[in-house]
């Protein structure tokens, strides 16, 4: 059975257990909605083209702080590894910072920023920043030294060196890091408009999440969640997988 086949059944499974508890009657309707229910909100809502409108949003906002989050890991992974003072103050900030969670900034950035898009994506770089500079840094750390010096040998140095030479072999660390830089700009995207109502009157999937719960319109809710799911889906098995194929499955640093 291919993977895509085994995900599907996965689900499938799983859809076929939530109707049956919903139908089971143990919880209320209202609270705990049959998979059926969901699926109807959800056709409404994309007939509608609210939640189109909403997803679009977020993928904006999420696309834009997650690409500054990877311009900024990259650079400040490279210099420490040309640096040895940058290092040591990025691993001094990292300790300091990556484990604060990252929607305990908000209030910052709407005193700062005010309320709408800015503070969203300035809060969706600094959640993907830190795991994708710790990834990133832990790879290019791991790279044999004997790669290293044979990217000396051919007249490679500094940031050729890091590009060529250093970069390729911690991609397997980097598409890790990639991964939950991803996870982490979704979550708190959601949660800045879920908690705080970060984006205003408009804003993407988290306050629609938001103003259907407010409502009490739980099979919206959670097909607002479905579609959260199924993006998920699709960049890990399309974007991700495509480029772990291409790379390390191609060069054979990959046992999959």
């Amino acid at each position: 059975m291919s993977r895509y086949l085994r995900q599907i059944f996965i689900l499938g499974t799983l859809a076929i257990v939530w109707e049956l508890l919903a139908r089971l009657g143990i919880w209320p309707q209202l609270l705990f909605p049959t998979v059926t229910d969901i699926l109807s909100a959800l056709v409404e809502e994309l007939a509608s083209g609210e939640i189109a409108s909403r997803t679009w949003y977020s993928l904006s906002l999420i696309a834009t702080g997650l690409g500054l989050a990877i311009i900024t890991s990259f650079l400040a992974s490279s210099l420490a590894m040309l640096w040895g003072p940058w290092a040591d103050g990025l691993q001094t900030v990292m300790a300091v910072l990556h484990p604060l969670p990252s929607i305990a900034i908000l209030p910052i950035l709407l005193l700062w920023f005010g309320a709408g898009a800015h503070s969203i994506i300035i809060l969706i770089a600094f959640s993907a920043f830190w795991p994708l500079t710790a990834s990133i840094l832990g790879g290019l750390c791991s790279v044999p030294r004997t790669q290293i010096e044979v990217g000396c040998n051919l007249g490679l140095t500094g940031l050729r060196l890091v590009s060529q030479v250093m970069l390729p072999a911690a991609l397997p660390a980097i598409i890790s890091g990639l991964r939950v830089g991803w996870a982490r700009a979704w979550q708190a995207s959601v949660a800045a408009e879920m908690v705080f109502g970060a984006s205003g009157s408009e804003g993407g999937l988290g306050w629609f999440l938001y103003k259907q719960r407010y409502f009490l319109e739980v099979p919206k809710v959670f097909a607002g969640m479905l579609v959260i799911v199924f993006i998920g889906l699709l960049i890990e098995n399309i974007l991700f997988n495509l480029l772990e194929r291409h790379t390390i499955a191609r060069w054979g640093m990959s046992i999959r």
